[in-house]
């Protein structure tokens, strides 16, 4: 299941310049998802308009909450509207999907349960909650994830609603993941996003998870925030009415 959360990074365009670029502290340029997006819409469409693209980087790399693929679907939606280059909803998934699996997703903009490779959605419904993010003090490379994990952690019987298949091994090898697991399951269930490294646990309240957070160990980073069933990005655009 793919859900979406009330915070991310902040992205800025500046459409009056004479050059394209993207720029984020911590990323190169021709390893930015973001930058190939760019791009992409230049090369396939011909554009020869520029932008200036700055990320203000909240989500930790390698955190396993779709920071960078979120960041590329913004650039592919927004650059599809402003410079009115027309592509609807599935023409810009199929973009977004030739350069990563979990781009569509946020192109799409509502919460789906997927398949495939991530790309086949179907409806599904979430209740939106208080979520409390724990960000462990490492990344996890979700190639290195998905080469390294075992054939039979898929196949392990579980609830596969409630179960992350990559769990087991980011605990095993992640000794700041591990820990941080230990402390949020004495209060709540924790779960891992992604391939990890962020954990999420849900509450009733904004002032029950506070009072976790407030007794949490410096081995990490915390957030206390809501999750969503549609992507505020959709919504700015339309409001937008370029």
């Amino acid at each position: 299941n793919f859900q979406f959360l009330e915070w991310g990074d902040e992205i800025e365009f500046n459409f009056e310049t004479n050059i394209s670029q993207v720029s984020c502290p911590g990323i190169k340029e021709e390893n930015n998802l973001a930058y190939k997006a760019l791009n992409l819409l230049k090369k396939n469409f011909k554009i020869d308009k520029e932008v200036t693209i700055k990320i203000k980087k909240n989500i930790p790399l390698g955190s396993g909450l779709g920071g960078g693929s979120s960041n590329a679907a913004t650039v592919l939606h927004v650059l599809n509207k402003f410079w009115k280059i027309n592509l609807n909803k599935n023409d810009l998934k199929d973009l977004g999907s030739s350069l990563g699996s979990d781009i569509p997703i946020f192109i799409e903009g509502e919460a789906k349960k997927a398949k495939g490779r991530g790309e086949i959605f179907s409806k599904t419904h979430l209740k939106q909650e208080v979520i409390l993010l724990i960000m462990p003090n490492c990344n996890i490379s979700t190639k290195k994830a998905f080469e390294e994990i075992k054939q039979n952690d898929f196949k392990e019987s579980k609830n596969k609603e409630d179960f992350n298949f990559f769990e087991k091994w980011a605990r095993e090898n992640f000794k700041e993941v591990n820990d941080s697991f230990n402390w949020i399951e004495i209060f709540k269930k924790g779960n891992l996003s992604g391939t990890g490294s962020a954990i999420y646990a849900k509450f009733n309240s904004f002032e029950e998870a506070s009072k976790i957070m407030d007794n949490a160990p410096e081995n990490g980073k915390y957030l206390i925030t809501r999750s969503i069933n549609k992507s505020p990005l959709i919504k700015e655009l339309n409001d937008i009415g370029v």
